[in-house]
């Protein structure tokens, strides 16, 4: 009959269905999309593991590339003569993250090759304009890798590198190595 209200079994019925369906799409979609966690297999195969991995990387960078902006080189930076290389070593413990960034000039460009002993760990090439707002940063390239070579030329003048993350449950040691047109280049604490 219209206008009757549904039983009680009705409504715990109901109510166990839609806590099954919010349960199924959690654990196969937003899970996978939001947080790269991807326990069914179901988000890679929809494509949404990897879109959830790049999110939680750029949340990782984020803190550390905001906090880098008002904060001066804290190390002493290796400054070479043109065309040397330059070499920093930096070890990162299970969930530290660090950044090492060369200070260029608008246009001037530099080799740089980067390699871990081993692990593959999430990284963001990013850069900061001088006196930029908290927070503010331009990310040029992320991903999860246990190295990377090539050529960068900045677009401003700021700071330019790379930011690691270790979600390993071991020590990891990066090792970067840069040739070309920076003033500085160094490890950030």
């Amino acid at each position: 009959m219209p206008g009757e209200l549904p039983t009680l079994g009705q409504l715990n019925r109901a109510t166990l269905i839609a806590f099954g369906a919010a349960a199924v799409i959690l654990v196969t979609t937003v899970l996978p999309a939001e947080y790269g966690v991807d326990p069914t297999g179901v988000g890679g195969a929809l494509g949404l593991t990897p879109m959830g991995e790049m999110k939680q990387a750029e949340h990782d960078a984020a803190p550390v590339a905001s906090s880098a902006q008002a904060t001066p080189m804290a190390s002493k930076p290796a400054v070479a003569a043109p065309g040397e290389p330059v070499q920093v070593v930096i070890t990162l413990k299970p969930n530290e993250g660090r950044e090492i960034k060369a200070v260029m000039t608008a246009g001037s460009a530099m080799r740089y090759a980067w390699k871990t002993d081993g692990a593959k760990i999430r990284y963001e090439l990013h850069g900061e304009e001088f006196n930029a707002a908290e927070g503010e940063y331009t990310s040029y390239e992320k991903g999860t890798s246990a190295g990377e070579s090539g050529s960068f030329t900045a677009p401003f003048d700021g700071t330019h590198g790379w930011y690691w993350k270790n979600k390993t449950s071991e020590p990891v040691t990066i090792t970067a190595s840069a040739t070309g047109g920076f003033s500085a280049f160094a490890a950030k604490p």
